[in-house]
C-alpha cells in the first residue's frame, strides 16, 4: 500500500472515530453495502501491482448525510451561544 494510501485511511479513520455512536454505525452499514454491491457487479479492489492512485474525488458522495447533519448540529450549537452571549451583554 502506498503511503498515500496509508495517510488517506488513517485520515478517514480520525475522522471517523470523531463520530457519535450512531453516526458511526451508519459509515460502516454504508461501507458494507458497497462491499456487497462490489462483489454482485463482480468489481474488486486492485492488485497491489496495479494498484491506481486515490484522489479526494473517490469519496464524493460518500457520507453526505452524515456530515451535513454534523454540520446542521454545529451550527445551531453556535447560534444558541451566540444568543446566550447576546443576552449576557444586555
Amino acid at each position: 500500500m502506498s503511503v498515500y494510501s496509508k495517510l488517506l485511511i488513517e485520515n478517514i479513520c480520525a475522522r471517523i472515530s470523531e463520530l457519535d455512536a450512531t453516526s458511526r454505525q451508519q459509515v460502516f452499514e454504508r461501507v458494507e453495502a458497497m462491499k456487497n454491491e462490489d462483489g454482485k457487479n463482480g468489481n474488486s479492489p486492485p492488485e497491489p501491482k496495479t494498484e491506481r492512485r486515490l484522489c479526494v474525488y473517490d469519496l464524493m458522495g460518500s457520507g453526505k448525510g452524515l456530515w451535513s447533519e454534523g454540520v446542521d448540529e454545529f451550527i445551531r450549537k453556535e447560534r444558541e451561544s451566540w444568543e446566550e452571549r447576546e443576552a449576557a451583554w444586555s
